[in-house]
């Protein structure tokens, strides 16, 4: 838009507007961009010459990024050591932006692109970077985010309150031996079993997402025994030591204990999950469908803390985090199936539907059968439990007023449900991530985890790429989808990182 819409008299005067507006923010301490980040003079009116400013932007944008990394990382040696220690965080960036490559063939094709005379053997690299512990590669992640933070915000990014997710995402299934005991159960601290039957390493995040840049704030390694609630709480103080202004966080079913919503509760944050439904929580979404309501609320006050909300709504066939049949391998019946079986049985008692009585959901029939299953044990069944969903949150803006008619609960209710889809951006950032990661079959869990955590640094760094090509481009970040694509960045990174002359 920039140049395409905006008349030479237009850009002069934004431009000279902005510079003086510039100028007095920087006088006031106020965070404004650099020149590098500005838009440019470029005609980009083809596709190609749009495809190179990008190119040319990423590249110039990410040589100033790569500090980030290397400023910020240590490792415990010798004072008298001969390689430099950037070469190790050089070698491992070269071999993380690599698809499933070693440390073993990865120090050999490091060797041969670098300039430097001395680069760290694989044994080395990996004896090395093992000896650090978690808590010490965790503060290594805390800073370097903290530095891209102050650059986001530089570029009025990450102002307001924010959203955040928490889950738990998994390496690459673990194939090595494993220690188990007399009764057969593993007995590893690091290696976990997982629902499809095969084992893993597994890691906890927390997350930035909606439209702000999705940084990853903080990373730990899931230990066996490790309360949800305990993982919780570490995530969130870490993370609100960078942005203290993280109104919710968000979490699937596997957080939904009291536990949990304590730790949220002790931060101040409010907190939107999924939920189990359990044997009562069944029962309810079956007195719901008798009684044909849409949605329910249910409150629940707490002694320190906000008050806690269940919500029963309609589940909707994309819901992304519908639940698994625990309790029957047979397929859920869809509405339409329902329905026509319905039709058949009602056929059956000599009760003959025409089209209008179906369009308007079977009408009076239906309140009839309904005043019938009133007086009928309620025990929950598998389709009841499957026709709505339900979500805990503890956020002031789910009330439950009894002059509320269903419409505004229903509103109210979706309004607040609407922002938990937003919680995916932690899922789309656990698949990048993993294109990041240096591949190993090392069972040191200090070493897999700082693979881990490596990789999520790098994906920052795209990020904060991404972000400042957008406002060098285009002048703003208006979207969420990324302007530089992972690959794109992996291409660029991979030429000017790793490859500079010797320190």
């Amino acid at each position: 838009m920039w140049n395409k819409e905006f008349t030479d008299v237009q850009r002069e005067f934004v431009r000279t507007a902005t510079e003086e507006a510039l100028a007095f923010a920087r006088e006031q301490g106020i965070p404004a961009p650099d020149p590098v980040f500005r838009p440019e003079e470029r005609d980009i009116s083809s596709k190609r010459s749009e495809q190179r400013l990008v190119a040319e932007k990423t590249k110039e944008v990410w040589q100033q990024a790569k500090p980030f990394v290397t400023d910020t990382f240590y490792l415990k040696r010798a004072d008298n050591s001969v390689i430099h220690e950037n070469a190790f965080w050089e070698q491992h960036a070269y071999m993380g932006m690599r698809e499933n490559m070693y440390a073993q063939s990865g120090q050999h094709s490091f060797f041969i692109d670098s300039q430097r005379d001395h680069t760290p053997s694989a044994s080395n690299h990996r004896y090395q970077i093992g000896k650090l512990t978690v808590e010490e590669t965790r503060s290594m992640l805390h800073e370097t985010t903290r530095m891209l933070i102050a650059r986001a915000r530089h570029n009025s990014e990450l102002v307001g309150k924010l959203w955040a997710a928490i889950d738990i995402t998994k390496g690459n299934p673990w194939t090595g031996e494993i220690e188990r005991d007399e009764d057969d159960n593993i007995t590893e601290d690091w290696i976990l079993g997982y629902k499809d039957g095969e084992v893993y390493y597994q890691w906890a995040t927390i997350q930035i997402v909606g439209y702000d840049i999705p940084l990853v704030l903080d990373a730990i390694p899931v230990k066996r025994g490790m309360k949800r609630a305990d993982i919780v709480d570490s995530l969130l103080e870490n993370a609100l030591d960078l942005v203290d202004d993280i109104e919710l966080v968000m979490m699937d079913r596997e957080f939904d204990n009291d536990g949990v919503k304590d730790a949220c509760d002790k931060h101040g944050v409010y907190y939107l999950n999924g939920a189990r439904k359990r044997q009562s929580e069944r029962a309810t979404c079956t007195r719901l469908r008798r009684a044909g309501k849409t949605v329910h609320i249910e409150e629940e006050t707490v002694p320190d803390g906000p008050t806690r909300k269940r919500m029963f709504l309609p589940s909707s066939t994309d819901d992304p985090d519908a639940e698994d049949m625990e309790e029957s391998s047979e397929p859920v019946k869809g509405s339409s199936d329902v329905r026509e079986e319905m039709r058949e049985d009602l056929a059956e008692l000599g009760i003959d539907l025409n089209d209008d009585d179906d369009r308007r959901g079977f009408g009076p029939v239906i309140d009839d059968l309904r005043e019938q299953e009133a007086n009928e044990p309620t025990v929950g069944s598998d389709e009841d439990a499957q026709t709505y969903a339900l979500f805990e949150t503890n956020h002031p803006s789910v009330t439950l007023n009894d002059d509320d008619s269903e419409i505004e609960r229903i509103h109210m209710v979706e309004r607040m449900v609407r922002r938990y889809r937003h919680r995916w951006g932690i899922e789309n950032g656990y698949k990048q991530i993993k294109t990041f990661r240096v591949r190993t079959t090392s069972k040191r869990h200090t070493y897999r985890f700082f693979n881990f955590v490596f990789a999520c640094v790098l994906y920052n760094v795209w990020r904060l790429v991404d972000l400042l090509v957008k406002l060098a481009t285009e002048g703003e970040n208006t979207t969420y989808a990324p302007r530089v694509d992972a690959n794109q960045f992996l291409t660029v990174a991979k030429k000017y990182y790793g490859l500079d002359p010797p320190d």
